[in-house]
């Protein structure tokens, strides 16, 4: 049996779990929390104590695929990029440092990157041969996938549409979730806001909150549209926790896309569609990307 250490890395948590590659059958073992708050972090300390867990449950591995935050060379696994909330890990060969400690063949590959490679190979939207993803959360991730594969850019950036510009704001002060749940704070602030709470006053007939996620609905497809009309993919998928309210935002999101976008032939030919793999994504993609490579 061929098993695969599957690991994906985020700022406060890294999940991990295993592959079967000859029945293509994956398993979630777990997580533990990445911890960049002890004073001596170490990201390969924390990867070695999930390896140490994998190994626990399958003694045997023939290969890590490693999801992770940062801006990532795919074909070196090194780290070219990453935000402060994670320390000491921009310019990190992770890949080379892995090989070397387990002497297995290792790949790595950005997170958003590979939940759409996990979400095209694994969930609802195979076989597609371009694809948008975004993730609504905290900020606005993206990726590309054009002509079968991840388009990953001149500096392996390509995708990352949380760095562009909405209203004259950064995107992600415009749509991202915590934008959403900032802006009704604003309007409750005696009250406790979260998705939860936003979702749950929407089917009262909150008529304020009603407005605000009307109008944040009408942002997002703009924000799509930018996107959309320089690229032309298949289908746009929609991630992140916010998204899972899908009865809500697909007919919303659906209208006024095809009313804001004034190419009516592409408008009507893109599909919005919405994560299916839920926080699976990142694991089956990292394996995806390590099938690429290495099998």
């Amino acid at each position: 049996m061929t098993t695969i250490a599957l690991i994906d890395i985020g700022g406060t948590q890294i999940k991990f779990g295993i592959m079967n590659a000859d029945t293509n059958h994956a398993t979630t073992l777990g997580s533990i929390d990445t911890r960049t708050d002890l004073p001596d972090f170490n990201m390969l300390t924390r990867i070695d104590l999930v390896i140490h867990q994998i190994q626990q449950h399958t003694p045997t591995i023939q290969g890590i695929a490693i999801s992770t935050a940062g801006v990532v060379n795919p074909d070196t696994g090194k780290i070219v990029h990453a935000n402060p909330n994670i320390p000491n890990y921009a310019g990190k060969p992770l890949r080379e440092e892995l090989e070397q400690a387990y002497g297995l063949p290792v790949s790595v590959e950005n997170d958003v990157n590979a939940a759409l490679l996990g979400e095209i190979y694994h969930g609802n939207h195979h076989p597609v041969s371009s694809a948008l993803m975004l993730t609504i959360g905290t900020g606005v991730g993206g990726a590309l996938f054009l002509n079968h594969q991840i388009y990953h850019g001149y500096a392996f950036s390509a995708g990352e549409v949380g760095y562009s510009f909405l209203n004259d704001q950064n995107i992600e002060d415009v749509v991202s979730a915590r934008a959403l749940v900032n802006r009704v704070q604003q309007t409750r602030p005696d009250e406790k806001v979260d998705g939860f709470y936003i979702f749950k006053q929407l089917e009262a007939q909150d008529p304020v909150i009603t407005d605000i996620l009307d109008d944040y609905c009408q942002q997002l497809a703009k924000a799509i549209i930018n996107q959309v009309s320089l690229i032309n993919p298949e289908i746009v998928i929609l991630g992140g926790g916010i998204m899972e309210q899908t009865d809500y935002f697909q007919p919303k999101l659906t209208h006024y896309f095809e009313q804001f976008y004034t190419n009516q032939y592409a408008a009507q030919r893109t599909h919005i569609a919405f994560a299916s793999l839920g926080n699976k994504a990142g694991l089956l993609g990292a394996y995806q990307h390590y099938k690429n490579q290495h099998l």
